[in-house]
Parts: C-alpha cells; structure tokens; sequence
C-alpha cells in the first residue's frame, strides 16, 4: 500500500544526473530478423500511393453495419534515401472503410501537415520528429522544435474529422472527402501547448478533454476541457520536477488522473542537437510511478506512488465509492520502445531487437479517504491498444476489447474481449505471420459491448492487409467477414467509429 503525498520533490542530485544524462544514439545491433520474421518490416515500409477502390469481401458484411471506420497511423517512412529511425514515426496517413449495409469503399489520404506540404515540394526530408533527427547534424537540430506530423489519433468533432499526433497542430479533414482543410482552431483563451494524442470524450455531456505537456525549468502538466460547442469548460495545470514522457492519461466524471512513469527525459542532448526526443529517454524502475489525481473541479492534484510500470494506453477508470479504479496495459520496463536496441528502432534497419516484457493488464486501485494506492495484475499475458465502447467512458463498464499475443511475442496475432468483472476472455488468434492493429468496437443497439469488433490484420503469409470483422457475441469463432486490400498497410496505430445517421 502506497502513502499519499501532496507535493512531488526530486533532489538537486537527482535532477543534475539527468541533465548530464546525455542519451547519445547507440548503433543498432548487427543481428538479422530470422527469416520468418522478415515479414515484419511491412509495418515500417510506406504506402506512397493513395486509393479509392471498393476492395473484395470474403464472407458476409453485416447489412447493420453502416458507417466510417477511420484509421491513422504512419504513411510514410523515408525521403530521398534518408529514412526514420523509429518504427512509430511517420507522416500521417488516413484511412476510411465506408460501409453502407452490403457494400464497402477503402479510401487512404495522407494528412498535408505544412511539413509534408513542404518535405512533398523539396523531395526531402527537412525537420525533425521526435525519433528521428532532421539531416543536417547537430547544428540543424538544435532546439525543442519537433513538426507534427499528424500520424497518431484519429476522432470526429463537430462534423470534422482530426488529426493529431504528439504536439500542436492539430490537422482537420473532410471526414467525406479525407481532404486536408486546416488546423483545428483552439479558442484564443486556452492554453494547451505539447498537446497529447490521446484525448477522452465524455458521454453524458460531450466534453472534450486533452492534457499537454511543456518542458521547462520543470515539467508543466496542462489539461484543457472544451464543451459539446468547443468553449473553454476548465483549464489548469500543475509542474513537477520528474522530467518524464506521458502519451495517455485516465479521466472519470470527476477526476482526470495522470500517470508519469519511471521514464527519465535527458533535455540537453535533446536541445544540443544531438538526440531525438526518444533517445533522450531512459528508463529508472528504482523511481517508480507517480499516478496524479486532479480534480476537474479545481484545486492541487494529489500525488500516490506505485510500482514503475510503462503505460502506452489506458483502459478506462471510474468512481466506486471513495476509490478511483483505473484499468490500463502497463509494462515492467519498456524495452521495446526505448534502451539499448528497441525492437522499434531495429526493425526499421531489418534487424532484431529488444521486446521481452509483456504488456500487463493492470489495474489502480486508488482510495481518495485513505489515500492509499494498490495495485493489480489482472493478466501477465501480453497485451495491447485496448479499446472500451465509447459509451461507458469514465463509468463502471464492463468489457474491454485489446489485442494479444504470446508471452515473448510483441507481433499481436489476435483480438478478445474481456469480461472486466468476471475476468473471462473470448478471444480469437490469427497465428503466427499475423500483426493486429487495435480493434474498434462498432456498437449495435442500446447495450454495452453487442455489436462488432473491426480489426485490420497484416498478414505475412500474403503480404498484403485485410480488416476483420468479429460479431463481439462469438469472437472465438473467427471474422464473419474480411475486407481484403489489395495492397499492404504500414503499423496503423487507432481508429475511431463514426455510425452513419
């Protein structure tokens, strides 16, 4: 049981080790993918075309399936012979499965970010991204500045489809058309820089909620709520000394509740140029987590410590009497993200690399009275990009939707849907040579979790990309049907439904 602490403190020695942790990149190791993994670099290869084409279904589309499903991810890898460095990194690219009852059209667009405007005229590769350094050395480098490159979330708000990544602008899009408008205009009082991918929208009153990071003296927590009309609700925001990453927080209908992990952000190798955003990072377990509670209401957050754990994603959370249960896949270190060879970074030169934690179904167990934290391991197996029926968002809920794999297996070969109070899981696996990306539920009538999971699938046995439909009453019986591309698609990070009216 963790103790409650109103206030976070870092010494000055902790706080000099960091700034002199100067993260410089390390060569990739020279171990070549297995030949049954080679597969695998489909996911960091682009997609430079754009389609629009109505692709071959096998089995049956549900005729009450009728809408969007919008996906985003990275598009686009390389110009001009100098590549990313990192599998999650990329310029934007949308994709659209229109269903209309019997039929279905795939449409993909890049997202024209006024960096891939600009890279797209000069035939090259000119700013930096959080992995990758721009070319040009040190002095090219040198600064906070990264462009957004808009390849991250996907979500309709008011009518219009956005894009967003790690960072400000967000990019808007004709969600008919997939065309490039704009930028989304914040109102001229809000103040939300380093803004998060991840944001949450909540279902009773439509409330859009993002929070925002900003790199000082200190680390500057911001969080912003916009009503259904997209005017200022409330704002606010709280710094700390631990210099960490954070990419998904919790919000419950009173609370927004941020985990800042035992990830330590080295900023003067960063600024001088020499590191990406990523390679300034490192992992300190002895640290621990510290979970943030806020109070939309207002007020200082509290502080409560827990074991280090990595969060990419979180579940959902909600109020149960005086506890704040907060369900999210957390990993022990996250070595295939950052350290010493990632396998999200050697993949991207066909090499081997680091991923032996499994991401952990875990839950925080926070109470408020007594203020004590505790947390659960639900499942040891691996698991990721979990997804809930956006109906129940910050509310007791009862079934999640993530992906699995084997123990030892980051690749992600199948969807389940876990029955959060019960603990039973009914899931599917498409076997090895398969990647899955996150499933998104489409819901079908009034009650939690009927309806279908959509599911796009890399298959390395064809080579090319299928997107899967499960009826969510019987996962373990297989797709009812597949959309079947005609093409690959790079690593598609989230999706997002839009049931047509």
């Amino acid at each position: 049981m963790m103790s409650r602490r109103n206030f976070i403190t870092t010494s000055a020695a902790g706080m000099a080790g960091a700034a002199l942790g100067i993260g410089i990149p390390r060569p990739v190791a020279s171990v070549p993918l297995a030949d049954d993994m080679k597969w695998l670099t489909a996911l960091g290869t682009s997609l430079t075309d754009e389609y629009d084409y109505a692709p071959v279904v096998e089995g049956r589309l549900p005729t009450a399936l009728q809408g969007q499903l919008f996906r985003n991810g990275p598009g686009l890898f390389e110009r001009n012979g100098y590549r990313k460095q990192h599998l999650l990194d990329g310029d934007g690219m949308i994709q659209c499965f229109d269903f209309a009852g019997d039929s279905v059209r795939y449409r993909n667009r890049f997202v024209r970010t006024a960096k891939f405007i600009e890279e797209e005229s000069a035939g090259e590769l000119r700013y930096p991204t959080w992995t990758t350094r721009a070319p040009g050395g040190m002095f090219a480098n040198m600064g906070p500045e990264i462009k957004t490159q808009a390849g991250v979330t996907t979500l309709i708000r008011n009518s219009t489809l956005l894009a967003l990544n790690e960072g400000l602008p967000l990019y808007t899009l004709d969600p008919k058309t997939l065309e490039t408008s704009g930028q989304f205009e914040f109102p001229s009082e809000a103040h939300i820089p380093g803004c998060k991918a991840h944001t949450k929208t909540d279902p009773s009153n439509g409330d859009w909620i993002l929070i925002g990071t900003e790199y000082g003296r200190t680390l500057t927590i911001r969080h912003l709520i916009l009503d259904r009309r997209g005017r200022i609700k409330s704002q606010g925001q709280f710094s700390t000394s631990r210099m960490t990453y954070v990419h998904d927080f919790f919000a419950t209908e009173q609370h927004i509740v941020i985990v800042l992990h035992a990830i330590e952000f080295s900023p003067l190798g960063f600024l001088a140029g020499a590191n990406s955003f990523t390679d300034a990072l490192s992992w300190v377990p002895e640290q621990g987590n510290l979970v943030m509670v806020l109070d939309k209401a207002g007020g200082d957050p509290v502080a409560f410590e827990a074991p280090a754990a990595f969060m990419w994603h979180s579940v959902n959370a909600y109020a149960a009497g005086d506890e704040i249960i907060a369900d999210f896949i957390g990993y022990a270190n996250p070595d295939h993200f950052i350290g010493e060879d990632p396998v999200f970074k050697t993949l991207m030169q066909g090499e081997a690399g680091n991923a032996k934690y499994p991401g952990k179904l875990r839950r925080y167990r926070i109470d408020l009275k007594r203020g004590s934290l505790r947390e659960e391991i639900l499942d040891d197996g691996h698991q990721e990009f979990p997804t809930i029926d956006p109906r129940k968002l910050g509310s007791d809920y009862r079934y999640a939707f993530m992906n699995r794999s084997p123990v030892g297996d980051w690749t992600l070969d199948g969807v389940a849907i876990v029955d959060m109070q019960s603990g039973s899981r009914d899931e599917f696996r498409f076997g090895p040579k398969h990647f899955v990306s996150e499933p998104i539920f489409a819901p079908n009538g009034d009650h939690e979790g009927a309806g279908w999971l959509l599911a796009q699938v890399q298959s390395g046995i064809t080579g090319d990309n299928f997107l899967a439909i499960f009826d969510t009453a019987s996962v373990s019986e297989g797709p009812v049907a597949k959309v079947h591309l005609t093409h690959h698609v790079p690593l598609s990070f989230h999706g997002y439904w839009s049931a047509q009216n």
